[in-house]
């Protein structure tokens, strides 16, 4: 854990580094599934995530929140040059556009080399359905900065080389754990997808707005999950990447990408477990983020802040294990933080059931006694998450149901033109 408590670490606290993971869908002016080839094969930062119309930006790391959201407009920016010149457009919601038949998704066409991404996005087409496969949404990458850990490592005593590989790696193990158990926090203050058309649940029923109940539909029962709960061990590196190992070996899942979970803890590069393995832990991955269609980039920067402050936090707690049964309830009570109605909803927490704004209201008290100290920039990232419990029309999800419920098909193209031509103002 951060010793917060120690001077210097707190005035190190801030420095680290993230990367952000836009997926989006392009569309054609009528709000259907763009039937095109990708336009950008030649741009490294973007491409294809399962579908040939699923647009993936990835943001180079950078060092404040401020800076992420610099990187990814800047790349939204040659984006949509390019869109507007072929007249499409990104889809601004986490859930899809008129999916007129499974045809129309276009598995990604990778080919030569890359063959193998094209047979693997088969086999999960095969094995989960196309549908699910056209949600979107943002991931956030953090890794702390380099100081800031060796300086807390010391405070432990550790102060060899060797030593602080393991330091390092039990820090982002004890930290997934956090982030899993409070994974519904994310997804209940930034949900933001209620609607879809029609089509998402009937193919050929096309143009009906549809609210499914869910403020995240990606995050809840229907979202993207494998067939089974999985149960990851943190006790050391080698068991963690063994506990994803043993659902490869098993034939649960294909490759450590399908292992479709909140928070991934990732080495520097490509994603692998023999990396991860080899050269520990670099940075977390947070999955579990919305599109937010009132955000011309996608995510607005008060969130992008509130999502460094909480892992802050959370790495600045004493490390509290996760056995099965409370890794369990930590992903049911993602489910649960995702759908629109916070009344209904109850949060397992430290053995008690207590009402979801029951259960945000301590974190957040929490939160903001931790950061008692902090600058009007950090002030005004929790002071955004407090209003959603003050006032709940503040929520995205409520916002959403409000502007796009009328023709979620039609008011979402009016919103993606005006996010496109945004850029152009």
């Amino acid at each position: 854990m951060l010793h917060n408590e120690n001077r210097e670490i707190r005035s190190l606290l801030h420095e680290g580094r993230i990367g952000l993971e836009l997926e989006s869908q392009r569309t054609d002016r009528s709000g259907r599934l763009s039937r095109t080839r990708h336009p950008f094969p030649e741009h490294g930062p973007i491409v294809r995530d399962f579908g040939e119309a699923q647009l993936e930006i990835n943001t180079r790391p950078v060092e404040s929140p401020e800076a992420a959201l610099e990187a990814l407009h800047d790349t939204l920016k040659t984006v949509h040059a390019r869109l507007r010149e072929r007249e499409e457009l990104l889809w601004p919601f986490s859930n899809p556009p008129i999916i007129g038949s499974e045809e129309d998704i276009a598995i990604a066409a990778f080919s030569g080399a890359e063959q193998p991404k094209y047979q693997y996005r088969r086999y999960l087409a095969q094995k989960y359905g196309k549908y699910q496969m056209t949600y979107s949404g943002i991931h956030f990458n953090y890794s702390f900065s380099e100081e800031l850990l060796r300086r807390s490592a010391r405070l432990e005593g550790v102060e060899a080389r060797s030593g602080f590989r393991d330091w390092k790696d039990r820090f982002y193990l004890d930290l997934a754990e956090q982030v899993l158990a409070h994974s519904w926090v994310v997804v209940a203050l930034l949900g933001a997808s209620p609607l879809t058309d029609s089509s998402f649940f009937e193919s050929g029923q096309t143009g009906q707005t549809v609210f499914t109940g869910s403020a995240s539909l990606r995050s809840g029962p229907l979202g993207y999950w494998n067939h089974f709960s999985p149960l990851l061990s943190c006790e050391s590196m080698e068991e963690y990447v063994n506990s994803i190992q043993k659902y490869i070996d098993s034939g649960m899942i294909s490759q450590a990408s399908e292992l479709y979970y909140p928070v991934r803890l990732k080495s520097a590069g490509a994603y692998s477990l023999d990396a991860l393995r080899e050269q520990g832990a670099d940075h977390i991955e947070l999955r579990m983020i919305d599109l937010n269609p009132f955000a011309q980039d996608g995510i607005a920067l008060d969130d992008l802040r509130f999502l460094q402050l909480l892992l802050l936090w959370l790495a600045s707690r004493p490390r509290k294990p996760l056995d099965a049964s409370a890794q369990v309830f930590a992903l049911q009570n993602q489910k649960n933080a995702a759908a629109y109605d916070w009344s209904m909803i109850r949060i397992a927490k430290e053995g008690r059931f207590v009402p979801l704004q029951q259960a945000l209201d301590e974190v957040l008290t929490e939160m903001e006694s931790f950061f008692a100290d902090a600058d009007a920039a950090d002030r005004s990232a929790l002071a955004c998450q407090r209003e959603k419990l003050r006032d709940p029309t503040r929520r995205c999800a409520v916002r959403v149901r409000s502007a796009f419920g009328g023709d979620y098909i039609r008011a979402g193209l009016r919103r993606a033109a005006e996010i496109q031509e945004g850029f152009y103002v």
